[in-house]
């Protein structure tokens, strides 16, 4: 629902600028723990047409927003750092 990926990109943030106040990042980690937050929903929406298969399903569920979410959270720390 609408509200879950609001949620979702809140709590993001908020983890973002929890760690960004431990490391040299401090408030724009809020970007880049949102940033990953998209990323990692994108790869959820993709792996979701798998529903089908049960096993492909929960195994893609967990890769693809990984995969997805670690190049990007990558070079979005290079941009911000």
């Amino acid at each position: 629902s609408p509200a879950s990926v609001v949620v979702a990109l809140l709590a993001a943030a908020g983890a973002g600028i929890a760690a960004g106040s431990m490391t040299d990042f401090g408030a724009s980690g809020a970007l880049l723990g949102a940033g990953a937050a998209v990323c990692a929903l994108i790869g959820l929406r993709v792996a979701a047409y798998d529903y089908p298969s049960r096993f492909v399903h929960f195994t893609a569920g967990v890769a693809l927003p990984l995969a997805a979410a670690a190049p990007a959270v990558y070079l979005l720390g290079r941009a911000l750092a």
